[in-house]
């Protein structure tokens, strides 16, 4: 049994330094990192995440409908929205603190860079935001199904708060997938860098 043990401990241990291995061999170069960073740059100031970002000060989260899978929903998608809007702030400043300038492009050097644990703690809160919005994306045909159940008075009120739900979640997944890839790069970018 103990033979056993030490013989599976070895063969994981194994497998993880094969993996890390693999991992590493297909790190960025710096200047594909400021390539990618540019895309990236690009894609914030583009003209749809600017769309996004009007609708998403459009949006309020509306009134209860009285049907409780909708209601839930709608104050789920809310918490996303708010969530989102302050990702969005975080974002550029993480940026602007580990490359020196804007996303415009205006220089500032008297910034404190982020630790690396600061930019894995934002990266960390968008993955579960991204994970929360998916889990709320398979229950909108639930909250579907009970709104075509409701009485005629909250059909109103329901189809409402059922469509802001499906708007804060279209709008809110690009966004925060976009903000994942830019923290992602600018956690390389500190990596390739040795800026610790």
């Amino acid at each position: 049994m103990f033979k056993t043990t030490i013989f599976r401990s070895v063969i994981c241990l194994g497998l993880i330094l094969v993996m890390q291995q693999n991992v590493f061999a297909q790190e960025k170069t710096k200047d594909e990192l400021k390539a990618e960073l540019e895309v990236l740059k690009s894609e914030m100031r583009s003209k749809d995440a600017e769309e996004r970002k009007i609708k998403f000060e459009k949006l309020s989260e509306p009134k209860t409908s009285g049907i409780s899978s909708v209601d839930d929903l709608a104050a789920s998608s809310s918490k996303m929205l708010l969530s989102t809007k302050e990702i969005n702030t975080i974002v550029p400043e993480m940026y602007k603190r580990t490359i020196g300038e804007s996303v415009d492009g205006v220089a500032d050097v008297t910034v404190k860079k982020p630790s690396l644990e600061e930019l894995a703690t934002v990266g960390v809160n968008i993955a579960s935001q991204i994970t929360a919005v998916t889990a709320a994306t398979a229950s909108v045909s639930s909250a579907a199904t009970d709104l075509k159940s409701a009485g005629m008075m909250q059909l109103p009120k329901g189809t409402k708060s059922l469509n802001f739900s499906k708007d804060v979640m279209s709008l809110v997944l690009p966004e925060l997938s976009l903000n994942l890839k830019v923290i992602n790069n600018l956690i390389a970018t500190m990596k390739s860098s040795n800026n610790l």
